[in-house]
């Protein structure tokens, strides 16, 4: 092969496609076009092409071999350019005899083309031949990116995990360490008694030894000798005592400072484990409706959101500084939510935000509402309280002529809950917009709430009006909405209230975390366990509910200085906390990554008492469960603006 076709062989750029090329072959007489011949691309490069051709036809030859003084092309770019026209010269040729066909070889040299037509048919090569490569990259690079994700995720979920349990670690040695301190507080008080009641021997015997008047000699040598005798005994008790006494001291100090050190490390590991559920509430939240969904973990509501629990999310990130996410749930409810009979239904895809539970009940509606007020109170945005008013004219067409609401449209039921949350309802706008009206039908429902839900004998409040079942809410709500003052100024007794829900509602039960350990727990159940055909069951949600009200009521003692019973519920408060931390789980699912939520409730898939069960799985996270432990560890009532 000549070195000059060599070198220009070396031009070319390789590809690893090709495109067809129409080659004209001109009659050397006329000098038209006489015959054509299909051609495909091999090499490409600025000046030329490098040309293949299967079974050339022998006018291709005779010009090829010849040297024709040119060639016309039809070149077919790729993605739907129209054929380029060229005129080349061949500047080099090979013919090689295969098996079954001849195959041609040959490089052109343009003659006369565009320059553009030029410029496309390089860049197409560069593409061509770079695309494949750049894709083969970016394809290994996602894999990596995925990998590296993956793995990210995975080491997310075991340093969650990890957190859960040394969390749940530390509150076991606290415990332990309190247990401890408690026994070595118990024995110093009780050695300081039997050391006192030592000294008082002592005295006794000394007085009596100083004051014997015994005239017998040996009858007063002998009693002399004997009160000497208890007199050293009395010593040297005091000296085991003291002894004793001392080691005990020196054992409730290091108990103490042991519990003090859980204690610290426990409050520090309880604000991270509350970011890690508050995590796991946001990890759950479309991005596209804003809604979040339900329960993780039970396949038959897998993806809904129920519009209560949507409240409670929304109050969540407003109090946790998200504010646009709050906002996006509730322009969800102003903007997109379907409604029925003028209100909003019970459930939502959280996906599509199409209905999912048709059903419309005041509660949900009113407690939308509610998060809304919040969200003008909060962030002096007030873009959502028209929605809340107008829920708040819906409830008042819903009244009947004694100032009680239904359950809902074409219902006759009514609900102490609900009115509970109309009352809060119309407090709160009443604080917001100073509307008189809202003032009236407060002390309307108040009024309605009184005569037809509390029972002044039993000193509690009834399910409904008519309806003398126990539902734990009802009392929680009570000293939530109305508060403890206000009950009192109206002759519902706050403390009745509350000792008549640890009478009929609380329980001890067994908890079943998900790594099969079997944990005891104390907390309230959904209604008077002893009347349900189940076991007692501990309510994640209703119990924080319950710990809201403690803290209320250490509040409203406080202020009227009886410190005594003030400490008593702030210790109520915190023991019943403690009880929901042992009921905290890692979240299995893979969005969930591991953080901490709470299940519904201790026991999957039981009757609540109140029309509906629990969810089914025992890993089956819950947004009301997780976000009402979140407000009771924070210290906030979401039927208050106070």
């Amino acid at each position: 092969m000549p070195k000059s076709e060599h070198l220009e062989r070396r031009k070319y750029i390789r590809l690893n496609s090709v495109f067809p090329v129409e080659i004209y072959i001109h009659d050397q007489n006329s000098g038209k076009p006489a015959s054509l011949t299909q051609a495909f691309t091999r090499d490409v490069s600025f000046g030329g092409l490098r040309l293949a051709v299967n079974d050339p036809d022998p006018s291709l030859l005779s010009a090829v071999t010849t040297g024709s003084p040119h060639l016309d092309l039809a070149i077919n770019m790729p993605v739907g350019r129209k054929p380029i026209e060229a005129r080349v010269r061949v500047a080099w040729h090979e013919i090689r005899q295969l098996a079954r066909h001849r195959h041609l070889t040959l490089g052109v040299s343009y003659t006369d083309i565009d320059l553009r037509d030029r410029q496309n048919i390089f860049m197409a090569a560069q593409r061509i031949k770079w695309l494949p490569r750049i894709g083969v990259f970016f394809v290994i690079l996602l894999i990596c990116m995925l990998a590296v994700s993956g793995y990210s995720s995975f080491q997310l979920k075991m340093r969650n995990e990890e957190l859960i349990e040394r969390f749940y670690r530390s509150q076991q040695e606290g415990e332990l360490y309190k247990r401890s301190a408690d026994k070595m507080g118990q024995r110093y008080s009780e050695l300081k008694v039997k050391l006192a009641e030592n000294g008082t021997l002592a005295e006794t015997l000394r007085s009596q030894l100083a004051g014997l008047k015994i005239e017998d000699p040996q009858a007063l040598a002998k009693e002399r000798s004997r009160l000497e005798a208890e007199v050293a005994a009395a010593a040297a008790a005091k000296a085991v005592l003291e002894e004793e006494l001392a080691g005990i001291a020196e054992r409730k100090s290091r108990a103490a400072k042991l519990f003090d050190a859980a204690k610290g490390q426990r409050l520090r590991l309880d604000e991270a484990t509350t970011q890690n559920m508050y995590q796991w509430l946001k990890s759950h939240r479309n991005r596209l409706t804003g809604l979040v969904m339900s329960f993780e973990g039970d396949p038959a509501i897998k993806d809904w959101a129920f519009t209560y629990d949507q409240s409670l999310v929304s109050q969540a990130f407003l109090i946790s500084g998200d504010k646009d996410m709050a906002a996006q749930i509730l322009g969800f409810f102003s903007r997109k939510a379907a409604r029925r009979e003028g209100g909003f239904v019970n459930a939502y895809n959280a996906l599509y935000g199409a209905p999912v539970e048709e059903v419309v009940h005041l509660g949900p509606n009113i407690w939308i509402a509610i998060a809304a007020v919040h969200y003008a109170n909060n962030s002096g945005d007030r873009s959502y309280l028209d929605m809340a008013e107008n829920t708040a004219d819906w409830v008042v067409s819903l009244k009947d002529k004694d100032g009680g609401v239904r359950g809902g449209p074409g219902v006759t039921w009514y609900s102490t809950e609900h009115n509970l949350d109309a009352y809060a309802l119309f407090k709160m706008l009443y604080a917001v917009t100073g509307k008189d009206m809202y003032r009236k039908e407060m002390a309307g429902t108040l009024k309605w709430i009184k005569e037809n839900t509390y029972s002044r004998s039993e000193g509690r409040m009834s399910r409904g009006k008519g309806d003398s079942t126990i539902a734990t809410d009802t009392l929680a709500w009570a000293i939530a909405a109305i508060g403890p003052r206000t009950l009192a100024g109206e002759g519902m007794d706050p403390e009745a209230i509350m000792k008549f829900a640890e009478e009929h509602c609380l329980v001890s039960t067994s908890f079943n975390r998900p790594d099969g350990e079997a944990v005891s727990v104390k907390g309230f159940d959904f209604a008077k366990s002893r009347n349900m055909a189940r076991n007692g069951i501990v309510s994640t949600e209703w119990t924080a509910q319950m710990v809201m009200a403690y803290k209320m009521m250490a509040g409203y003692y406080k202020e009227l200085g009886e410190d005594v019973k003030s400490d008593e519920y702030a210790g109520k408060a915190s023991f019943y906390l403690g009880e929901l931390d042992k009921m905290i789980i890692s979240s299995p699912s893979p969005s969930g990554q591991g953080a901490g939520c709470l299940p519904y409730a201790s026991q999957p898939n039981v009757d609540t008492g109140h029309g509906w069960r629990t969810p089914a799985g025992v890993q089956t996270g819950s947004v009301s469960g997780t976000a009402y432990t979140i407000f009771a560890k924070r210290g906030y009532n979401p039927l208050s603006l106070d």
